[in-house]
């Protein structure tokens, strides 16, 4: 499938099937949705300790709007405890030249660490990207302790390194995997 034809395919799944503000998965008071317009400031309060300014969540929103990302929000009982983003031309060389969409800047508030949220997350970016034609996702994770419980994660969720070693970025290297999506 050519890149033009593929591009049209997602924009259209994404606007039947996934349009802003659509659930993606939800238990108890646990809702992974898509973004909608209003998340930036509920993102920018969430996130607020890790130093991500309104800016970046206004951007990953515009981004929406145009097709290059997706982003999935987790809300508790009305409240934000984590987000991830699909984009469909990676930063990352390989998964780029290779067409792999990347599950990118993925984060669950602290206090929420460790209780399925990720999970989640993933296997509603996962959904994603299967039903837009998707055969391969990648991720991304940084190689400082400060991401030990994604390093943990990753692999037990099916995802392999691809084997290409540390890749330098601002924040201490990165290594990144894939998963073939069934």
């Amino acid at each position: 499938m050519a890149d033009d034809e593929r591009k049209h395919m997602r924009a259209e799944v994404l606007r039947t099937r996934f349009a802003a503000g659509t659930v993606l998965d939800a238990a108890g008071t646990l809702v992974i949705r898509r973004m909608v317009a209003g998340d930036a400031p509920l993102l920018a309060a969430a996130f607020a300790d890790m130093g991500k300014p309104l800016a970046q969540y206004a951007g990953y929103w515009r981004e929406n709007v145009d097709g290059a990302r997706v982003t999935i929000v987790a809300v508790d009982a009305g409240v934000v405890v984590g987000y991830a983003n699909i984009i469909w031309n990676s930063g990352y060389p390989p998964f780029n030249r290779d067409g792999v969409p990347e599950i990118n800047d993925m984060n669950t508030v602290t206090v929420r660490r460790q209780q399925g949220i990720g999970t989640r997350m993933i296997g509603a970016a996962e959904a994603i990207v299967r039903a837009c034609g998707g055969m391969v996702i990648g991720i991304g994770v940084g190689i400082t302790p400060d991401y030990g419980i994604a390093q943990r994660l990753y692999p037990k969720l099916g995802y392999v390194s691809d084997g290409m070693g540390v890749f330098d970025d601002p924040w201490g290297g990165a290594t990144y995997a894939t998963k073939r999506l069934a």
